[in-house]
């Protein structure tokens, strides 16, 4: 994408990185339920907004290097939600089902094993 700018005599926004490190806090902070700052707008975006714009932004390379379902892969990220949010939900009912904290982690690690060994739809 950078390199189609160049070609095409653009170039990418540069922003202070006070304001790159406002966002990257919120982000760490709220997850994917965020709203992070648009600067070109001014104002804040929701983050599902912002990954739209970023897969419509880089569709054209995704095309290229052939990785489309992948970079579209975002979008199931926000619908079943991060794998840390998805493994605090482990714990979660795990503890809420009668488990202590030891089995609790040993049923977020299941999980996690059962994730890694699965193949992606």
């Amino acid at each position: 994408m950078l390199y189609r700018l160049r070609q095409d005599n653009q170039r990418w926004r540069r922003y202070a990185s006070t304001l790159i490190a406002e966002n990257r806090w919120r982000a760490q902070r709220y997850g994917s339920e965020a709203s992070l700052i648009d600067f070109g707008r001014g104002e804040l975006v929701a983050y599902s907004s912002l990954i739209e714009e970023m897969l419509e932004l880089i569709r054209t390379d995704a095309e290229h290097f052939g990785c489309v379902a992948e970079v579209e892969y975002a979008r199931v990220i926000l619908q079943r939600g991060t794998s840390a949010q998805r493994q605090v939900t482990v714990y979660q009912q795990a503890l809420a089902g009668g488990a202590d904290q030891r089995q609790a982690l040993d049923a977020v690690l299941d999980w996690l094993v059962a994730e890694t060994m699965r193949i992606p739809t």
